[in-house]
């Protein structure tokens, strides 16, 4: 199928564990045959000026609608798919990552481990949108699309984060279910931990909940420079976590 992959982050200050992340994702399009493109900060602008607004500066549900609306506009182009990724989506095991979506559309499977009540891990399984996979004639897109608009339009008060994102797609999920993408996981604070510790109960569990096989992971740099769940996000966390998924094979 022509297919293009698609990726934004802004291009000034970023990130050496960003770069590897995109740099990954870019080989991985080569080696697979498709089409690649980036953009830069000019992505926000491809949402209308009133969502930006009420998005009251969460860049990620801008981003929300930035990637649909891309997505769209490359099937109109004439590609017959689109794949979106995360900028900060390691692609580490990309002999095996391949995408069997040919109709319709995917997202991501999240396996998100976080401490339990009783002292323990609990694992929530929920949907991720740091891939999104849309064929063409699909029957997602301009739902999603409206969707997205009609939440924000009706939101008052400020934008609770995930809102268009995981948050809508995991209530969707629920209930009429759609294909989920087990190849490209999330980490969680405490999973990530353990990747770059090279190893622990959390990232077990996580390999232990997931449908197939990982090949790619969302490093969550969202949560970059906050404690979660007793987890310091620091540079040199996310930094060494890129090292021990490419260099030591953890998780193949």
């Amino acid at each position: 199928m022509k297919t293009v992959v698609y990726q934004s982050y802004r291009t000034t200050d970023v990130p050496a564990w960003i770069e590897t992340c995109l740099t990954s994702v870019r080989q991985w399009a080569g080696a697979q045959g498709f089409e690649y493109r980036f953009f830069g900060d000019e992505f926000l602008q491809f949402v209308p000026s009133w969502y930006r607004e009420k998005a009251d500066g969460r860049i990620p549900i801008v981003t929300d609608l930035a990637r649909l609306l891309t997505a769209r506009g490359f099937l109109e182009e004439g590609f017959e798919r689109t794949i979106w990724l995360d900028a900060d989506v390691l692609v580490f095991d990309p002999d095996h990552f391949g995408i069997s979506v040919t109709n319709e559309f995917a997202f991501g499977e999240e396996v998100w481990v976080q401490p339990s009540a009783s002292g323990g891990l609990r694992a929530y399984r929920n949907v991720h949108n740091a891939i999104c996979v849309f064929a063409r004639d699909n029957a997602m897109l301009d739902f999603y699309i409206h969707a997205c608009k009609s939440i924000l339009r009706r939101l008052e008060g400020g934008a609770p984060p995930q809102i268009v994102g995981p948050k809508l797609l995991s209530a969707l999920h629920n209930m009429i279910g759609f294909e989920l993408i087990g190849e490209v996981g999330m980490l969680s604070p405490l999973s990530l931990r353990d990747v770059a510790n090279g190893g622990g109960p959390a990232l077990d569990m996580l390999r232990e909940k997931q449908s197939a096989p990982l090949c790619a992971l969302n490093l969550c740099s969202s949560l970059a420079g906050t404690e979660t769940d007793g987890v310091h996000i620091t540079t040199e966390l996310l930094e060494q976590a890129c090292e021990h998924l490419i260099c030591d094979s953890i998780l193949n």
